[in-house]
């Protein structure tokens, strides 16, 4: 067996346990920002691990074939072992890239190359043959600075990680956070979600006996539902082994998993470009350098600033330390303009070191143009020891919001301790509003009480604040009532056009009706305001709730002024409320 085998059991484990406890879960007034990976779409990546020098011989020129590159993680400290045999712990049987090799597989292929470590070993547990000794966190930390430091000084800016053997726990997750943007397993098997869990990339392994007709099956499923499949390759050979436990793939076979994902239409980004990313964050001081400067909180002893490098990348240093108390505790985000029909993407970083219940929920607060809270969103929650990348998608739930805000809430007496970081807010998609055709009707939706309205009846027709209105403002209305004569509500006086066509419309929930109707009336007037004409327009007697439309074109040349009339019929025993009244033109 050319390799140590490898830790799948231990950690499918482990991450099924964790699965079920995450969540399922995707620029106003500034120019359109550019974020990659906006939506959820179908996209393969080739992942290659250990720095394989078949990367370059074989991997490169094939996938390069159909327009494709591929991620490879690389073992710093191996680089350069071209002689087989070798001490590379990986794999002493196996040849690897030199630096001028790892430089050509960027220039030439557009390859991403990323970490697998210094040296390749076992970071949370132990082995009874090569590793006894479990790495302290001072080495943990060493593998992974030593292996980022490597390849900076090559010239490689290291983003991605894989974890050697998939071996990772809570503790080496969060020091993989400082410094690398994903972190990408070996026994994490299945697919990956949009907006995708950065810290949880799950993988399907290719080796040995895995048939194309099986990776080909993986493809079709990442198209059917729009998902993220990361391959995860080693050794490319001509001539490769079916034993498993090689880890090696034949060059045949690679170069028909490309022709079919080609075949399919199927993009294939490198694990960085293939993340959700963007490049104007919304929600300032998301890095909490600056403390809690542009955030609030209702329990400065639950959510505090810290500078002990508890935080995730690109900026670890800063991070706000979470303990739970006595009651509640509540961090706010500043306010964000939004826009309805536009969708957000908000991510955050979370590293719950300690539990003994309840959990910290995510949550948005949407707020009208007056800055009055209209309602909220529950988005999601971390009830697990782990680090988690907290992602979900948000969109306003109506035209009435113009801005939002984040709200991180941890449970009273529950336990917790953690470090939040990076938090971030983006456009994915903006939809610019039509330009909406002008009311000509004075406070349509009753802000202002009755206000440019008049009625004949003040006892029967009168403003209702008991929540009775349209949906888009509940809360006012006006009330109507049937009494012994008819009685009407009278709209402003409309300036109008001989020959154009308008359109009219309004809420109109009747609660009762014995024998009458709502009726809808139009009367028309000359220049000087001298009524000349009138015409009916519609009737509901129908219980319930109706929006009420229809069309309405001056009857002559004479008419230039005009007016909504509100008919109740007398002795009807209806009862209605009546909102949202629009007058626009055509």
């Amino acid at each position: 067996m050319k390799f140590t085998q490898k830790l799948q059991t231990t950690f499918q484990v482990l991450i099924s346990c964790l699965l079920c406890s995450l969540p399922i879960v995707g620029i106003v007034g500034h120019a359109q920002a550019a974020v990659t990976n906006p939506t959820a779409a179908a996209k393969v990546s080739f992942t290659f691990d250990d720095g394989l020098a078949s990367s370059l011989t074989q991997a490169a020129p094939t996938l390069a074939k159909y327009g494709y590159s591929g991620t490879n993680y690389v073992i710093t400290n191996c680089v350069g072992m071209a002689t087989i045999p070798n001490t590379c712990k990986a794999n002493t049987d196996a040849s690897y890239l030199t630096w001028d090799q790892i430089t050509t597989l960027k220039a030439t292929y557009g390859w991403e190359l990323g970490s697998h470590t210094n040296t390749h070993p076992y970071m949370a547990s132990t082995d009874p043959v090569d590793q006894p000794i479990a790495l302290t966190q001072d080495q943990v930390v060493s593998e992974l600075v030593t292996s980022k430091a490597a390849l900076a000084s090559h010239g490689i800016d290291a983003k991605s990680y894989a974890s050697p053997y998939g071996d990772y726990n809570a503790s080496t997750l969060a020091h993989i956070a400082k410094y690398y943007e994903s972190q990408r397993g070996f026994a994490d098997l299945g697919y990956n979600t949009w907006p995708y869990s950065e810290y949880l990339l799950r993988v399907q392994q290719v080796q040995g006996t895995v048939s194309v007709a099986t990776v080909k099956s993986y493809i079709d499923s990442a198209v059917a539902n729009k998902q993220w499949l990361i391959l995860v390759f080693h050794d490319i050979k001509t001539k490769a082994s079916n034993n498993n436990d090689d880890y090696e793939y034949s060059t045949a076979k690679l170069d028909q998993i490309a022709a079919y994902a080609k075949l399919k239409g199927v993009a294939a980004p490198t694990v960085s470009n293939a993340l959700v990313k963007g490049d104007v964050n919304l929600l300032a001081n998301g890095n909490f350098a600056s403390g809690l400067t542009n955030w609030s909180s209702d329990s400065t002893t639950v959510f505090a600033p810290n500078n002990l490098n508890n935080g995730s990348y690109p900026e670890p240093t800063n991070s706000i330390k979470v303990t739970a108390g006595s009651a509640k505790g509540h961090l706010f985000s500043a306010k964000v303009p939004v826009t309805y029909s536009s969708n957000y993407l908000i991510k955050n970083y979370s590293n719950m070191t300690a539990l003994a219940s309840g959990e910290i929920g995510y949550y948005i607060d949407e707020y009208d143009a007056n800055g009055v809270w209209i309602s909220g969103q529950f988005k999601a929650s971390q009830r697990s020891v782990f680090v988690d990348a907290i992602n979900f998608a948000y969109s306003p739930t109506s035209s009435r919001v113009t801005s939002a805000r984040l709200q991180i809430g941890v449970a009273a007496n529950s336990g917790i301790s953690a470090y939040i970081d990076t938090a971030q807010w983006f456009t994915v998609t903006s939809v610019v509003p039509p330009v909406s055709p002008t009311n000509l009707l004075t406070n349509s939706s009753f802000d202002s009480g009755l206000t440019g309205w008049s009625t004949d009846k003040p006892s029967a027709i009168l403003l209702d604040t008991a929540s009775h209105g349209s949906p888009e403002n509940i809360v006012i209305s006006v009330s109507l009532a049937a009494s012994t004569t008819n009685g009407h509500l009278f709209s402003n006086s409309v300036v109008i056009e001989a020959g154009k066509t308008y359109s009219l419309g309004s809420y109109l929930n009747i609660t009762q009706n014995v024998s009458g109707e709502i009726g809808y009336y139009i009367d028309e007037y000359d220049a000087n305001g001298v009524w000349i004409s009138g015409q009916f327009k519609k009737s509901v007697t129908s219980v319930g709730v109706s929006s009420v439309s229809f069309n309405y074109i001056p009857s002559s040349i004479n008419v230039k002024k005009a007016r909504l009339q509100v008919i109740v019929t007398a002795n009807s025993g209806v009862a209605a409320y009546f909102d949202n009244a629009t007058w626009t033109a055509n």
